[in-house]
């Protein structure tokens, strides 16, 4: 599984998904026109004009989704990702998150991104992937791997490396964890 192709995907699916509750909730989602809102273009959308909410594309949802990310543009975004998937010793999801003293941490372990999604909304916590899994570790592992929990980026990607936030921050923490393990 290469990280970053998957994020890529996963934040395609989250531009269509905030199309959808703009466009076929009824009401609109307040939160999904918010959102819009925060672009130019739309500074004025109301979830009473329904014109100009089914006028609202893919397109726009796609470039919402980019500056919520840290980009002017998709195309920006999608650049950084596949660059990254090209060129990162982290894009393979291996063990690198877990190295062979990780075992002294107590760790949530889930089967599946969903779950464990759910569990770290509900918990503290730092959402990291191992192969085809996922798993909860506390601050200790994370200082342990070399990226400190007292960390800003790690509030701005949400404490999650495998969906984070903002994509432009949890880039340069890839680029940061790519070093310490080189050993740079």
């Amino acid at each position: 599984m290469n990280i970053f192709l998957e994020h890529y995907q996963y934040l395609k699916n989250e531009a269509a998904l905030l199309l959808k509750h703009a466009q076929q909730s009824d009401p609109p989602l307040d939160e999904a026109i918010a959102r819009f809102r925060a672009l130019s273009t739309f500074a004025s959308l109301s979830s009473d004009d329904q014109q100009a909410l089914a006028e609202l594309q893919l397109k726009h949802a796609m470039t919402v989704i980019s500056v919520e990310n840290g980009y002017e543009s998709w195309t920006e975004l999608k650049s950084a990702l596949e660059h990254a998937a090209a060129t990162s010793p982290l894009a393979e999801v291996r063990d690198q998150f877990y190295p062979q003293r990780g075992a002294a941490y107590w760790n949530n372990w889930f089967a599946s991104y969903k779950k464990a999604k759910d569990v770290h909304k509900q918990s503290r916590g730092f959402l990291l992937p191992f192969r085809n899994q996922f798993f909860i570790c506390e601050e200790g592992f994370v200082d342990e791997l070399g990226l400190p929990a007292e960390l800003p980026e790690w509030k701005t990607i949400g404490f999650d490396w495998v969906h984070p936030a903002h994509v432009q921050t949890w880039l340069r923490l890839n680029e940061r964890y790519a070093e310490k393990r080189a050993g740079k």
